[in-house]
């Protein structure tokens, strides 16, 4: 029975019924019958807390890491919980949070069992795009290191890791990595626009502006680009034609990548974006 309700919350949450999953692990937490499932519904609700919308956050973490206190010996569904965790952290840039993980991760991890180890590749991932959210890119591309030599445990996670290790690569100047490990990236991610938006930030560093308009245009032209890649390719942009001497038309790109960074939450380039308008001076019109 206990199974089946949990199979029932997933779904429920799956389908973005948040509100109807919340009530459901409420129910269930409350009831002294499913204590033994405590940690999984603690799960479910601040997943979905989380999903709900950025409001909920505070919630979210909350009660993910009152599961984590509530898996104890269970390291398989710890791992899984400390997956979730890292990833809001990821989301925040709060890199000093997430370290606070490592200990216990390094603990449950110690034996390798597989069912934690499933969990390795996205863990260390979460814990570079931390620092990669809060511009750290020297310790990101460690972290992404680490995770890349974890990925036969988790092989769909290698296209992900690579594409994040090329960028902070590229932010952190080193250009031949930098093109490397995009190439790397590019095998495993076929027709992607995060693909041709990182090809457009490579051009635009090595000074070749014409290419890197023709990704910026191929980017925003495909029809499974998302507002957080948008931010990044008008960004791109807007740093090409500032170089090409055209600043008013800079300006707006910028502009227009603020606004999609500012929706997608993505902090990178909210603050990229942030300091490349102050060089206008004067406020828009």
């Amino acid at each position: 029975m206990a199974t089946h309700l949990i199979a029932q919350i997933e779904k429920h949450h799956k389908r973005g019924e948040y509100g109807r999953a919340i009530y459901a692990c409420e129910q269930l937490l409350a009831d002294p019958a499913y204590q033994s499932h405590r940690a999984i519904l603690l799960f479910w609700k601040g997943m979905s807390h989380y999903k709900a919308g950025p409001s909920w956050r505070g919630q979210a973490i909350s009660c993910l890491r009152e599961a984590m206190a509530a898996a104890s010996k269970d390291r398989p569904t710890k791992g899984r919980i400390m997956v979730a965790l890292g990833m809001i952290y990821a989301y925040m840039g709060d890199y000093v949070a997430f370290e606070k993980m490592l200990k216990e991760w390094e603990r449950i991890s110690r034996d390798r069992q597989p069912e934690v180890m499933r969990w390795g590749p996205m863990f260390w991932y979460n814990y570079g795009c931390a620092l990669d959210n809060a511009c750290r890119y020297a310790e990101a591309i460690s972290v992404y290191q680490k995770a890349l030599s974890l990925c036969q445990w988790a092989e769909n996670m290698r296209s992900d890791v690579l594409h994040n290790l090329s960028g902070a690569y590229l932010y952190s100047g080193d250009l031949p990595q930098a093109l490397a490990t995009m190439e790397q990236a590019e095998t495993l991610q076929k027709n992607d626009p995060t693909t041709l938006s990182r090809k457009a930030e490579y051009a635009f560093a090595v000074g070749d502006y014409t290419t890197a308009q023709q990704y910026v245009a191929e980017a925003l032209l495909h029809p499974a680009i998302e507002h957080y890649t948008r931010g990044d390719a008008y960004y791109t942009w807007a740093q090409v034609l500032l170089a090409l001497d055209q600043p008013q038309e800079a300006q707006e790109k910028a502009l227009q990548a603020l606004d999609y960074a500012i929706r997608s939450v993505h902090l990178p380039c909210i603050h990229k974006t942030n300091i490349f308008l102050q060089q206008f001076g004067s406020p828009v019109r």
